[in-house]
C-alpha cells in the first residue's frame, strides 16, 4: 500500500527529466571564438564584394579584388585541372574542420548541479568547484597541501603529505571528494584521480 508521503516524496521522473534538459542546454559551451572568426571573414568578403559590384555600375571600378584576372582565369580552366582540384579539396577540408568544430563540445566555465525543477538552474564554476574539491581532501587527516586541475569531467586531485606511511592515503581522499560530489550532485559524472606524493621537508 502506497502512503501519502511516499507519493509526496516519490521524484517526478518527467520534471527531473525536463530539469536536466534545461540545465544541459543552458550551461553548454559555445564555440564563440570560431564562430565570431567565420562570420567576420565572410563579412569582409561580402563587404569587398558588394563594394567592387556597386563601384563598377557607378562606372569607377575599385579593384581591390582581382575580379578581371579571376574571371579570365576561371574561363580558361577546367574542373579536370590539378589546381582546381587541390584548391576544391583544399576548400572542403576547411568546411569539414569547421562541421568538426562545431559538432565538437567545448570546454564549459560552468558545472551544471542537479535540480529537481526545470524553473530552477544552478551551476558552478569551475574555479569554484576546485575550491570545493580542494577544500574536501583537505579535511583528509595527513594531508598537508592540495593541487586540484579540473579538465571536462576528469578532476585529477595532487596530494603532498609528510606521513611516512600514506599507502591509504589515496583511497581517503578520493572516498572524501567524492561525498562532497555527491552534496553538490553535479549533472554528469566526474571521474577523480588522487596523486600522493610526499612532501620533503
Amino acid at each position: 500500500m502506497t502512503t501519502v508521503e511516499e507519493v509526496l516524496g516519490r521524484p517526478d521522473q518527467g520534471a527531473d527529466r525536463r530539469a536536466k534538459r534545461v540545465a544541459i542546454h543552458t550551461f553548454r559551451p559555445r564555440r564563440s571564438w570560431p564562430a565570431v572568426a567565420t562570420a567576420t571573414v565572410v563579412l569582409l568578403l561580402a563587404v569587398l564584394s558588394a563594394a567592387e559590384v556597386i563601384s563598377a555600375l557607378a562606372g569607377t571600378p575599385l579593384r581591390v579584388l582581382p575580379v578581371e584576372a579571376a574571371a579570365d582565369y576561371a574561363a580558361a580552366t577546367t574542373w579536370s585541372q590539378p589546381s582546381v582540384q587541390v584548391a576544391s579539396g583544399v576548400l572542403a577540408l576547411i568546411g569539414l574542420a569547421l562541421i568538426a568544430l562545431a559538432l565538437a563540445p567545448g570546454t564549459g566555465r560552468w558545472a551544471a548541479l542537479r535540480t529537481d525543477d526545470p524553473a530552477l538552474v544552478v551551476g558552478l564554476t569551475r574555479s569554484a568547484l576546485r575550491r570545493t574539491v580542494e577544500s574536501a581532501a583537505q579535511e583528509v587527516s595527513g594531508v598537508d597541501s592540495v593541487d586540484v586541475v579540473v579538465r571536462g569531467q576528469r578532476i585529477r586531485v595532487y596530494v603532498r603529505t609528510r606521513m611516512p606511511d600514506w599507502g591509504g592515503l589515496p583511497a581517503e581522499v578520493t572516498a572524501a571528494v567524492e561525498r562532497r560530489l555527491e552534496e553538490l550532485a553535479p549533472l554528469r559524472s566526474m571521474r577523480i584521480a588522487t596523486d600522493v606524493r610526499h612532501a620533503e621537508d
